[in-house]
């Protein structure tokens, strides 16, 4: 019943998710990506990292969720023959949110069962509880509804996966070896589907030092030393394959990523960027508890040094928590395990220096450890009070059900924000009216509708905020040469061509420009420089034919 209930109230609160529109990544790694439009494809996504994006400069290593986006396509294909139907992609992120959701109860489910009973409470009271807080939460609204954030769910279920497994595996006398070796499959396909995955054997030690009471009953230290290594050794391989495997196929190095600059937007040393995240993680904290200023594109500006009050402040604050829970450890070791569950998640996307520094999707597979804490908390108040205050325990039931109510209204609501590109952009602005993304977005798509002067004021304000970027001088020449001004988009263009002059996109806008003005031969030789940049920009190929047997006598 606990399930059936879990999969109707999710289904019902992401019910008008499902025809939400593309957004932003979507299109150069979903919708314009050819690799993932043929099956026989998929043996490319396993060491060929260009096929992650049409870009052939976002490499990335993530094989099996781009295999999933190839099923959609073709499932689009054969139910509506249209590959880009919005429905099967959302549906297999609504998927592996359920699944997840449903892990999630039965790992709380064994907690309070096995771990950390509590006197008097059925355990599937508190598992549904963890479950539906964490299915309903609006911070994931994001990882379920945005398309390309897929692979911050699919990691986080293959991780929850194997972390049950796991624990049923090392629950008793004797080891079970196909669990584990399950276990050690699904950690492999988390960390295909995104890397964020890696930190699996950490959060296994942190529960087999603070909820494994079989472990803690061997009178010897070095046995306990030995079974662990032991316990770890198949995670522990399967992390060093998959990371020389990654190294192989990118022909880069995480340390030296690591160590090398950012991106325009991102921390510009290590200090900075560990000095950022600490405020960053502190907001985390507070949007997981109180998750009203949600948005795609958030304001946050980067921190140079730890000197900064903010940072101060915010490195004591995560000092006084991580203090705290490690004193309770033995009192209370779900709430230790949860806290650095949620920390040790979150490190992944902390260490690298990325432009965008936060996001919302960050927090999904972290959030199985603040899940687990006021997951506890409820758990024990439920019992005191049951049995010491009748009228307590009324009003504590009705602030849980009603915080799971108010939580599903507000994802459900947020859901609506995801409909069009118009209204998550402007969502954005709301509280970012500064933000390039925001900007570009909305000015490409009103001219896409032919809003062409809405369209061109949105265009003016990304310029405004960032001249550098050669894809803003692109749109503005669409929209300028929509409008009449032609040589004013001729100077556009060629400004991007000065800023990116190794951009095949840049060569490609300047090719169709050229060609549309009768110049076919400086269109011929922009379509050439295109490909030659990129081999697998399919519409240079396409419009270099058109336009080559056009001009061939």
């Amino acid at each position: 019943m606990a399930v059936l209930a879990i999969a109707v109230i999710i289904s019902a609160v992401y019910s008008n998710s499902f025809t939400g529109s593309w957004h932003y990544d979507d299109f150069h790694h979903i919708k314009q990506n050819n690799s993932i439009r043929k099956l026989s494809n998929l043996p490319l996504f396993f060491h060929d990292p260009s096929t992650f994006s049409r870009n052939t400069q976002a490499r990335m290593y993530r094989p099996l969720l781009m295999t999933t986006y190839a099923i959609n396509y073709q499932m689009g294909l054969w139910s509506s023959r249209n590959g880009d139907n919005v429905v099967w992609y959302h549906a297999t992120n609504f998927l592996f949110h359920v699944i997840s959701t449903f892990t999630i109860f039965i790992i709380i489910w064994f907690f309070f069962r096995r771990k950390i009973p509590v006197d008097g409470l059925d355990p599937s009271f508190p598992a549904l509880f963890g479950a539906l807080l964490f299915g309903l939460h609006t911070i994931n609204t994001e990882t379920v509804v945005y398309i390309s954030s897929r692979s911050s769910g699919m990691a986080a279920m293959f991780v929850l996966l194997a972390f049950y497994l796991y624990i049923k595996a090392v629950d008793g006398e004797k080891i079970g070896i196909i669990p584990i070796i399950g276990s050690t499959f699904l950690y492999a396909c988390g960390m295909m589907s995104k890397e964020i995955a890696i930190t699996l054997p950490a959060l296994l030690l942190y529960y087999e030092l603070l909820l494994n009471h079989d472990l803690a009953r061997m009178s010897s230290l070095a046995a306990r030393v030995k079974l662990l290594l032991l316990r770890q050794a198949p995670f522990l391989v399967t992390a060093g394959a998959f990371m020389l495997i990654r190294q192989l196929v990118l022909r880069d190095n995480l340390i030296g990523i690591v160590t090398s600059r950012g991106g325009t937007a991102a921390a510009p040393n290590l200090s900075s960027q560990f000095a950022t995240q600490s405020r960053v993680w502190i907001y985390y904290i507070r949007e997981w508890l109180w998750p009203t200023s949600l948005s795609i594109d958030k304001s946050f500006t980067v921190s140079r040094h730890f000197s900064d009050p903010r940072v101060i402040i915010s490195v004591v604050i995560l000092v006084v928590i991580l203090a705290a829970v490690l004193a309770i450890r033995k009192k209370h070791p779900l709430v230790t395990f949860g806290a650095l569950w949620f920390f040790t998640a979150l490190l992944p996307t902390s260490i690298f220096r990325l432009n965008v520094v936060m996001n919302d999707h960050r927090l999904y597979l972290p959030g199985l450890g603040a899940t687990l804490i006021f997951t506890y908390i409820a758990a024990r108040l439920f019992a005191r009070f049951r049995s010491d205050n009748r009228a307590a325990f009324k009003v504590f039931v009705t602030v849980c059900v009603a915080t799971l109510v108010f939580m599903g209204i507000a994802t459900f609501k947020r859901n609506t924000v995801f409909a069009t590109e118009e209204t998550l952009w402007q969502d954005v602005l709301k509280d970012n009216p500064d933000s390039l993304r925001a900007n570009q977005a909305l000015g490409y798509f009103y001219w896409q509708d032919w809003r062409l002067w809405e369209s061109y004021k949105f265009f003016k304000k990304a310029l405004a905020l960032d001249p550098a970027k050669p894809e803003t001088h692109i749109n503005m020449a669409a929209v300028l040469k929509d409008l009449g001004k032609t040589q004013a988009a001729l100077e556009e263009l060629k400004t991007a061509k000065r800023l990116a002059p190794d951009d095949p996109d840049v060569h490609f806008n300047l090719a169709r420009f050229y060609r549309l003005s009768g110049n076919n031969a400086a269109a011929l030789a922009e379509y050439r420089r295109a490909l030659q940049l990129n081999p697998r920009h399919s519409l240079a190929a396409l419009e270099l034919r058109k336009l080559s047997r056009s001009v061939t006598p």
